[in-house]
């Protein structure tokens, strides 16, 4: 219970330090290498002074993932075991060997807290200078700012968890598509694909379809990716064995989890349902964001991409069955950026950035702490319905409406952005006449 306390402490007073800065002049007057430094101290100074703390004066350990399943992956590979041969893996081939790499510099799991610290620094770089292109100055400052002091991204920074890689990787992979080096971008994705989960390939439909290149983007994506898969498989690696375990598993906090016991009766059916129910979503977003995508000119397409990955990164949250909110780590700064340019009102604004940063940063601690981690809510429901339950489920329904109500500022954004840049082709067409 005090690992609760605790989060919801820390993420209350991260987006009250985020709401105070959104009114703070320095936002709108500080030089922009200034306030790009200003930014960066309000983010790593907490989570440098919350590591200390814990890790360093507290002598706590790292709980979760790390201890579970990342550190005894990384002590194989040190071992010159190969994955998914020598020793069942639910992440990327060279996974193990990224692990192997920090504990060979620090041989504690607290190696993996300093490495996310470091990977979210690196990611609100690269998405403050996206943004800077894709959207006004105002907009990405405020987006920057309420990255910097999300207390959900904190805390995972704290829990050293792999998906603060994702979220670096799929930054860097936009700049590069902004900045018109699409191979580049695609090799970025190799590498998260390489080395995290297969998770990863949610994005890739997404960084498709809005970059300048398509076929250059595809091309260096995956190639690479290929020819490492193979070379694992020629060695006698069990590849699927990620997507079979996690197929396996379920989370709170979507559709699929609430939905399922008026389907209780028969399991096998609700999964199939829910299973072909999410691609389907998945796939209408996909194309939704082609057709958005065909009308604009190829070197604008990347100016959507802000709206294009949050919106699919919601449909995700909402329609998966194992969609931890952890995930929503990947594409804070997009969900964040759509907050800001959907919600014109302050108060309205801080008051879902603070209660959304709350609910993601409790939500599955809450399930874990209440015995309902891993069960369908049907079978919860029947073991107990006390006044806890309820209020979980309520908190639940609410972080359901929170990503809905997301996804549909986002598709709003996406017209708005695909009517300008179509306005604005003519323009562009022009300028490089000129």
């Amino acid at each position: 219970m005090m690992a609760i306390v605790f989060k919801i402490l820390v993420a209350a007073a991260a987006g009250v330090l985020g709401a105070w800065l959104l009114r703070h002049r320095a936002l709108r007057v500080l030089s922009e290498p200034r306030f790009v430094t200003a930014v960066l101290a309000v983010q790593l100074v907490p989570a440098i002074g919350l590591f200390t703390a814990l890790y360093v004066v507290g002598h706590q350990q790292l709980t979760a993932d790390v201890p579970a399943y990342y550190m005894p992956v990384a002590r194989a590979a040190l071992a010159a075991q190969l994955p998914y041969r020598d020793f069942p893996l639910s992440y990327s081939p060279l996974f193990p060997y990224v692990g192997a790499a920090l504990l060979s510099i620090w041989n504690s799991g607290k190696s993996f807290a300093l490495f996310a610290i470091v990977m979210n620094a690196v990611t609100l770089l690269c998405w403050h200078a996206s943004a800077s292109a894709i959207l006004d100055r105002q907009t990405a400052r405020e987006a920057s700012v309420l990255f910097a002091t999300s207390g959900h991204v904190l805390l995972q920074a704290l829990l050293g968890t792999n998906q603060t890689w994702i979220a670096a990787a799929l930054a860097g992979s936009v700049l590069l598509l902004v900045r018109g080096r699409n191979g580049s971008g695609g090799l970025i994705q190799f590498l998260a694909l390489a080395a995290t989960k297969f998770l990863v390939l949610l994005f890739w439909p997404v960084l498709w379809v809005f970059a300048a290149r398509r076929l250059r983007w595809l091309g260096c994506a995956l190639l690479p990716s290929v020819a490492l898969y193979a070379a694992f498989s020629v060695n006698g690696a069990d590849l699927l064995y990620p997507l079979r375990h996690q197929a396996q598993l379920i989370s709170s906090a979507n559709l699929p989890y609430l939905l399922e016991p008026l389907l209780a009766r028969d399991g096998r059916l609700a999964h199939r349902l829910f299973d072909g129910a999410a691609l389907l979503a998945l796939g209408a977003t996909t194309v939704w964001l082609y057709l958005q995508a065909r009308r604009v000119p190829a070197p604008r397409r990347p100016d959507l991409l802000v709206a294009g990955l949050a919106l699919t990164q919601l449909v995700f949250m909402l329609v998966s069955k194992k969609s931890y909110t952890v995930y929503a780590v990947f594409c804070m700064y997009p969900m964040m950026a759509v907050l800001l340019l959907g919600i014109a009102d302050y108060r309205r604004r801080v008051a879902f950035f603070v209660a959304f940063n709350i609910l993601l940063a409790v939500e599955p601690s809450l399930w874990f702490h209440l015995g309902g981690s891993n069960k369908v809510l049907s079978k919860w429901l029947l073991e107990r319905h006390d006044m806890e339950v309820q209020l979980f489920l309520a908190a639940d329904l609410l972080l359901v409406v929170a990503y809905a109500y997301l996804a549909w500022l986002a598709i709003r954004l996406l017209r708005t952005q695909s009517r300008h840049a179509i306005m604005s082709a003519p323009s562009d067409a022009t300028d490089a006449k000129l």
